[in-house]
């Protein structure tokens, strides 16, 4: 799974990925710092994981983590070219979620693309510009297949489609293999001053990057009382992460074994012979079976081997979906 970081120059795009991925990313103070894109891996935090690390007394842990991309500033007239629009859009046409920065910050030695700060007009161009490149992808396509008669349908649809994004509309259907931006889910970051307050704010989730960068050092609960007294949301970067698993629908689930103890992502509804793949192909296509305890069980009788002995354990086929929060054993033929 993929999230793209995206908002006009100087939004704070670039200093967001790098308090969640602890990448480094370059930072200053002019636009188009980032040329070509940031990727970097964000770990989530989730409290069961070092619950059951301190019950089976593992040496290893690690959390489960998603993939951010941080791409260069959309300005208007991007998907036509201006800027380093087209390069921009090319980096997010295969991410499943948008982070969407506004900067609400008045800090005077950072410049603005524009005169003064206004996220709703910001917002406006970005979205315009994903608006205006879809359009382009979908004119491409309709070229290329006008003339097949065995296209028709496609074509049909193809038009009602562009009808939608002609207006500034989010299309209500797409057809496969499209990589459309502007149907893609979007998470809307309002990045304020550090004493929370924003100028001409828009509905978003809001987080202060220069707070954050100050409180690197702090403990959690002290990051907390800051964030409350600024009237952001106390849960700060894992708020929005928690935000991002959400949008995507996904779920965790934890394996155990030898040394490690390890949660993983997926999206729910994943059946188990699917998430075997997800932690190594062999198990998915060796697949026999699979042994599941829920963590809730697992605490419950302090331990795995325990709870196999209570009857708390489940054997399960290919078809079980993994619920968030089971442990799973898998048992699979080597190939």
């Amino acid at each position: 799974m993929k999230i793209g970081i995206i908002g006009l120059p100087n939004v704070g795009k670039s200093s967001i990925f790098n308090l969640l991925t602890e990448a480094h990313a370059q930072v200053a103070k002019f636009p188009f710092t980032t040329i070509d894109r940031n990727v970097g891996m964000a770990s989530i935090p989730d409290e069961r994981l070092p619950k059951i690390v301190e019950i089976i007394k593992s040496p290893k842990m690690k959390f489960a983590n998603i993939e951010f991309i941080d791409v260069a500033g959309l300005i208007k007239g991007a998907a036509q070219g201006d800027g380093l629009g087209n390069k921009f859009l090319s980096h997010i046409r295969d991410v499943d979620l948008i982070i969407h920065v506004l900067r609400c910050f008045t800090e005077q030695d950072i410049p603005h693309t524009d005169s003064n700060i206004m996220p709703r007009r910001d917002y406006d161009i970005v979205r315009t510009e994903l608006f205006l490149s879809d359009l382009t992808v979908v004119e491409r396509r309709l070229d290329k297949i006008k003339k097949k008669a065995e296209c028709r349908e496609e074509a049909e649809k193809l038009n009602e489609i562009k009808q939608y994004l002609s207006q500034g509309v989010v299309p209500e259907t797409t057809v496969p293999d499209l990589p459309l931006l502007s149907v893609k889910e979007e998470i809307v970051v309002l990045n304020t001053d550090e004493d929370g307050q924003c100028q001409n704010a828009v509905e978003g989730y809001r987080l202060s990057v220069k707070l954050e960068e100050e409180m690197l050092e702090f403990t959690e609960g002290e990051k907390e009382d800051f964030r409350k007294a600024a009237g952001l949301d106390p849960r700060g970067l894992s708020g929005l992460l928690e935000c991002c698993l959400d949008r995507l629908s996904v779920i965790q689930f934890f394996t155990i074994k030898g040394e490690e103890a390890r949660a993983w992502l997926v999206p729910s509804g994943t059946t188990v012979v699917n998430a075997a793949g997800k932690i190594h192909s062999d198990m998915q296509s060796g697949f026999i079976r699979a042994e599941v305890l829920h963590y809730n069980d697992f605490i419950k009788a302090g331990g795995f081997a325990q709870a196999h002995q209570d009857g708390l354990t489940k054997i399960e086929g290919k078809d079980y979906r993994v619920k968030d929060g089971d442990i799973i054993l898998i048992k699979f033929r080597s190939t």
